[in-house]
């Protein structure tokens, strides 16, 4: 008897503020937009160290395509 492998969801890659910019279709070039959108609760951003911050992919893509319908 085959068994199928279990599918597991991709890992949630950690994506900085110019790839925010490049997938939300942003021309500015600092990180307020990006900033903007994790202060707002849009987007979730995760501190690295005091100054670094990363933003999940997959809560970028999910702002993208807009409220599930």
């Amino acid at each position: 008897m085959k068994t199928s492998p279990v599918q597991t969801p991709p890992a949630d890659r950690l994506i900085g503020f110019r790839d925010v910019n490049a997938l939300v279709g942003s021309a500015c070039k600092t990180s307020h937009t990006a900033r903007n959108l994790a202060r707002r609760g849009l987007i979730r951003a995760v501190r690295v160290n005091e100054r670094v911050v990363r933003f999940s992919e997959a809560s970028v893509r999910a702002f993208i395509n807009g409220p599930a319908k």
